[in-house]
């Protein structure tokens, strides 16, 4: 069969079975009968990062999650820095075959219900944080044939990629072969935007939406001037004070996730930085990319690596 039923099938017992002609399928069930949120996060370690993951099915799924894979760009999993993975109980990765998808996957017991969610989805990379797609799987039967009639032609819906729930989530790309200062620093401003629309820098009180849209719009209006500033004093040669602009920036990034943590502090229930300041997708994104173009352009490495929580 083709890849999609390949890809079910690996947990799936072969049993002698029955069909009358009439009910042969047509189609591919929809495996995406499922609304996943995905919490990422990329922590400094030595020679690369740890990219770490948690995945929620929310209440309106109609499908138990049994498959969850990220994005990553060719070169960044394997080759001189061994990808490494953790898994959750009961699950397993790895890449899926001719793709640049790299995959977790589970048995029954150990599907996501919804209203459910579960973390300790981790994998080492010497690739740079990026906005990646994800993917995630609903439990479906595989369409079954009698002996002898499976089609020849691919199903609709056999497509695994396009028969997937799909999200942005933080992921690894390998940095550009050809690195030019200027280009990368535009890089960092458009993945900033990104981010913004993303929802992955956002502060202010829910129920005070006045207030929250001018601190967003000011918060950006400051990032913004900082990247702006660091790109005028490349553009006139003066890198010295090209990196300065770029750490002041990275403080600024510190300062509204220490911010964000801190609040977290004085809640009685831990929850994801999902409503204060930055995610944790938008802090590894944004600093993580201006250090890697400090260090490019010859600036002093800010900081230790990260404690691993």
């Amino acid at each position: 069969m083709r890849k999609l039923i390949l890809f079910f099938s690996v947990i799936c017992l072969m049993i002698p079975i029955v069909i009358n002609a009439q009910d042969i399928p047509t189609s591919f069930p929809s495996a995406k009968e499922i609304n996943v949120k995905v919490y990422g996060n990329a922590i400094l370690i030595q020679n690369g990062f740890e990219y770490r993951y948690k995945i929620e099915s929310l209440p309106t799924s109609i499908q138990n999650v049994w498959s969850f894979g990220i994005e990553y760009s060719p070169d960044v999993i394997g080759g001189e820095f061994p990808a490494f993975n953790l898994s959750p109980a009961g699950w397993t990765g790895g890449k899926i075959v001719d793709s640049n998808v790299y995959d977790w996957g589970c048995s029954f017991p150990d599907m996501i219900k919804p209203r459910n969610s579960i973390s300790g989805f981790r994998l080492l990379s010497s690739g740079l944080p990026n906005i990646v797609t994800f993917y995630a799987w609903g439990w479906v039967d595989p369409p079954k044939f009698p002996e002898g009639m499976a089609p020849e032609e691919p199903l609709p819906g056999e497509d695994i990629f396009e028969n997937s729930f799909k999200g942005k989530t933080l992921g690894p790309t390998a940095p550009p072969a050809d690195f030019k200062p200027i280009d990368f620093l535009n890089y960092i401003i458009s993945l900033k935007h990104e981010a913004y629309k993303l929802g992955w820098i956002i502060q202010g009180k829910d129920d005070d939406k006045g207030k929250k849209e001018d601190e967003e719009k000011g918060i950006m209006k400051s990032l913004d001037e900082k990247l702006d500033k660091a790109k005028k004093k490349l553009e006139k040669g003066d890198t010295k004070e090209a990196v300065e602009k770029l750490k002041s920036f990275i403080h600024e990034v510190e300062g509204l996730y220490k911010e964000d943590k801190d609040e977290e502090k004085d809640k009685k229930e831990k929850e994801d930085h999902r409503h204060e300041h930055i995610t944790s997708e938008g802090y590894a994104l944004l600093k993580y990319n201006a250090q890697y173009l400090i260090e490019k352009l010859g600036g002093e490495k800010e900081g230790k690596k990260d404690k691993k929580d």
